[in-house]
Formats: structure tokens, sequence, C-alpha cells
């Protein structure tokens, strides 16, 4: 994948052709963005703005959720407070995973790095604590 997108939630076609949902929009002149219902839409009418491949992926999540839940065909304020929750949870998780999963593998592969240019314990030799503040 050029863009780097990897998900298969966020992908769409047959290989060798695969391309993912915010690149097969803008080739069709479309917005990469789209409006999520983080509850679903059956239990609230509320929308966020959010890339394409990460509103795929929400949508798959909420495919785990129990079809009652969002689905709430009775309108249930307890189910719509369920589903408020799960998609709330939900975002978390896509935030923690895509925005932050990347970082303690970066720190070890960097401390690695320093512990073999600097030595065992380079972070002292650059000025640093290992303490943590708090």
């Amino acid at each position: 994948m050029k863009c780097g997108e990897s998900d298969p939630s966020a992908l769409t076609g047959v290989a060798p052709e695969i391309i993912c949902y915010e690149c097969q929009a803008k080739a069709s002149e479309r917005s990469p963005i789209e409006r999520h219902h983080p509850a679903g839409r059956n239990n609230d009418s509320f929308t966020i703005p959010i890339p394409g491949n990460y509103h795929r992926i929400l949508s798959d999540f909420q495919k785990d959720w129990p079809s009652e839940t969002l689905g709430n065909p009775t309108g249930s304020p307890l189910r719509k407070a369920a589903a408020t929750m799960r998609g709330f949870l939900d975002t978390l998780k896509l935030l923690i995973e895509r925005v932050f999963g990347w970082i303690p593998d970066f720190l070890e592969s960097l401390n690695n790095t320093m512990t073999e240019h600097i030595g065992a314990i380079s972070w002292e030799k650059l000025g640093l604590s290992a303490e943590i503040p708090g």
C-alpha cells in the first residue's frame, strides 16, 4: 500500500489493485473526511468528522457490539448509554493504537541504538534522568 494503510477494514479492491478508502476518495475527487456516529446512528444523530480510513475501522468495531445495542430497536436509554460508552472506548482504542501505539517500539529501538553507540547508561551521558517526574 503506497500510503501505508494496512487495516483490512480500510482497504478496498482486488489484488494487485488494492487501495485504501481515503486514497480512493481522493482519486475520485471526494473528501477523505467523513461523519462518524460514535454511538451508532440508531442511538444518536451526533457525528464527528473523521478520516475515512478511521471511519471504516470504527464502523468495523461497531459490528462487534451486541446487535440490540447498535440497533436499539426500542429506543432504550440504557442501550443508548451503553452504545455511547462503547463508541468512546472504540475511539480511545483507535487513538491508542494509531496515534500512540508506535511510541514504545520507537523508544525501545532508540534505547538499543543509543546503548550500541554510547554505552549501557547512555541517558546519563546525555544528561537525562531515569527518574520519572511526579
